[in-house]
């Protein structure tokens, strides 16, 4: 049954969690793939922006941010989020050896205290369009658990090395996005109950393990993570598609 809040939404504590730690191996450039630019702007700033933006849509005041970093990183990021938000409602922690430590990380500062929803994102997905965040925002309003989700047009394939097993029925499949909302106590009780040895590319995988229901928005192409280097290509036109779309 969906859980329903006591409080209107705009009354509610939302705690952003930005996971900033990862190398970016596969992009294959000495500087993490979050601090590079996009439109002159770090692809995590774009982040920082479209959350920001996103939680206007709903009147949303009561909003900090987490992000969790290497050390090298920590003056810099401090310094950008003071351009964007007050320096009471943000926070830098130490980064994990993994993205759920570094999470941890961040849900264990007193700025994540009394939280009502966490809202966890990608530190390499730069752009949010307006329209999704505000179907997370009232989803979560009425359910304990959002994701945003794509369609996959392509042809799926199950295959075994270099041969097809069989061609998989693609109406059943969704391509999973950030970020990501979670009742804030029902994520603490997942994070207490879950095996730490396995490790989970988002946080829904955490949740589905422990039984509870995760429910679906519709997300945006814009939203694409950026993970190799024709991604930052395929960003930059977002960007002017984004600029377009709000302004």
């Amino acid at each position: 049954m969906p859980a329903f809040f006591i409080y209107a939404i705009t009354e509610m504590k939302f705690t952003c969690i930005i996971p900033a730690a990862g190398k970016g191996t596969r992009f294959g450039n000495s500087i993490p793939k979050q601090f590079l630019k996009i439109d002159n702007t770090m692809i995590i700033e774009h982040a920082i922006i479209s959350l920001i933006n996103g939680f206007s849509t709903c009147d949303i005041h009561t909003l900090s941010i987490i992000i969790a970093c290497d050390a090298e990183y920590e003056s810099m990021l401090t310094e950008l989020c003071t351009k964007h938000i007050s320096q009471e409602s943000f926070a830098i922690v130490r980064g994990g050896n993994t993205r759920q430590e570094s999470i941890r990380n961040a849900i264990e500062h007193k700025l994540a205290e009394n939280s009502d929803v966490f809202c966890i994102h990608d530190a390499v997905r730069p752009f949010i369009p307006k329209k999704v965040m505000y179907s997370l925002l009232q989803a979560i309003n009425v359910y304990e658990c959002v994701i945003p989700v794509l369609d996959i047009t392509d042809t799926l394939k199950r295959t075994t090395k270099d041969v097809i097993i069989e061609t998989i029925d693609r109406s059943q499949y969704k391509l999973a996005q950030t970020p990501q909302f979670f009742h804030a106590d029902r994520y603490l009780e997942s994070i207490e109950q879950v095996d730490h040895t396995s490790q989970f590319t988002d946080d829904s995988s955490m949740m589905e393990q422990l039984q509870f229901v995760v429910h679906t928005v519709e997300g945006s192409e814009l939203m694409k993570k950026v993970t190799y280097p024709y991604d930052l290509q395929l960003a930059e036109f977002h960007a002017t598609v984004y600029k377009d779309l709000h302004g």
